[in-house]
């Protein structure tokens, strides 16, 4: 194989799938990226097994060929190289490649691609178009709800139902739940299964690669399977396994009832919020709310620390208190984008609500509070 490329293009390439590289594995190949040429283009693949990413790059093809390479040791090198230099690669019969760029000649040994793991080819017959930049909002709006617990895998990722037209994404760690649904389908789409938070991270990492940000109109490729996800955008394929098991029944834990009613200023009840989590006990500490008419003040105390504020907010009703884990409400709090959050809750046990205050925001959190 022997190749010219752009130091910029290269190095974007190898940014873009390097999140696949295994770091730890028993098998040493996949510490190794693939690179090999395909028609007019050169093509990078990464995965450890449980995912994969494939990205397309535009270089002169003098001679065509395949080779693994490890990844780290390249991308080092391809760092300390001048900017805006045309890369010269080359491989040799014994699996060493080559690399001139300007006066500096590297040479790093390969492996062959017979050892390499094949990932699936897209297929684009199944596959349906979605808004790239909304369904990375929609992301965005559930993934930190989503546990990390390794011994729940259910719940290590987000939860995609499709049915009528409309996607909903769910995740919990069962503390908090975060829900988030768009009209974005087409209607003979049906499938509920759980995309595991790696692939979703990836997925968010490589819209910022690809300069893809909200209200963009790009459109990406979705194919869902019954054990893989596939999403194909600007030249770029990310697949992964999907998250064995059944989804627990979140619908029974958002409120129906909304007995105690406030709403707040978004930035304002953030704002508090954050504050009153300095003076809680570190970890697991509570802050707590306590509402009068038109009145919520907010209240946390430690050993050596104590904190009390008073936030102006619409409410009619009873005195009544209740307490939160202040990180939890101030994840939720970082996702409403506008003015206004509404808080709907029953008992200063039972799940509290928080949602936007416009009329079908599309999106809502629930936190369960702490025993005061």
């Amino acid at each position: 194989m022997k190749i010219t490329i752009s130091k910029d293009e290269l190095a974007q390439g190898v940014q873009t799938i390097q999140s696949a590289l295994s770091s730890r594995t028993t098998l040493p190949i996949l510490l190794n990226f693939l690179m090999e040429t395909e028609g007019k283009k050169v093509k990078v693949v990464s995965t450890d097994l449980e995912m994969g990413v494939k990205h397309y790059l535009k270089a002169d093809i003098e001679s065509e060929g395949s080779i693994t390479i490890p990844a780290k040791k390249f991308s080092d090198i391809l760092h300390s190289l001048p900017e805006g230099e045309d890369i010269q690669l080359s491989v040799d019969a014994g699996g060493k490649v080559s690399l001139k760029c300007g006066r500096s000649r590297f040479g790093i040994v390969g492996a062959s691609k017979s050892e390499y793991p094949v990932l699936p080819d897209f297929n684009k017959a199944s596959a349906f178009e979605l808004p790239a930049a909304l369904v990375g909002e929609m992301v965005k709006k559930t993934i930190f709800a989503a546990s990390s617990d390794e011994t729940r895998h259910v719940l290590n990722g987000v939860f995609w139902a499709a049915k009528k037209g409309a996607l909903e994404m769910v995740a919990t760690d069962g503390r908090r739940l975060a829900v988030c649904a768009k009209n974005i389908l087409p209607h003979d789409k049906e499938f509920a299964v759980i995309v595991p938070t790696k692939v979703l991270a990836e997925f968010l990492r490589l819209l910022g690669v690809l300069d893809i940000h909200e209200g963009s109109e790009e459109k990406m490729l979705v194919a869902v399977t019954d054990n893989q996800i596939t999403f194909q955008l600007k030249g770029t394929t990310l697949l992964s396994r999907l998250v064995g098991g059944s989804f627990p029944n979140y619908e029974q834990v958002i409120p129906t009832k909304r007995e105690v009613i406030f709403s707040a200023p978004t930035k304002d009840l953030l704002a508090v919020t954050k504050r009153a989590s300095l003076c809680a006990v570190d970890r697991g500490g509570s802050v707590k709310y306590a509402l009068k008419k038109g009145l919520l003040t907010v209240t946390a105390s430690s050993q050596n620390n104590e904190f009390t504020e008073d936030l102006a907010v619409e409410y009619s009703g009873a005195d009544f208190a209740t307490a939160f884990n202040p990180q939890f409400v101030m994840d939720a709090l970082k996702h409403v984008d506008v003015d206004k959050t509404v808080v709907a809750m029953t008992t200063p046990v039972n799940p509290a609500l928080f949602e936007p205050g416009v009329a079908d925001g599309g999106y809502r959190f629930v936190v369960m509070p702490m025993r005061l």
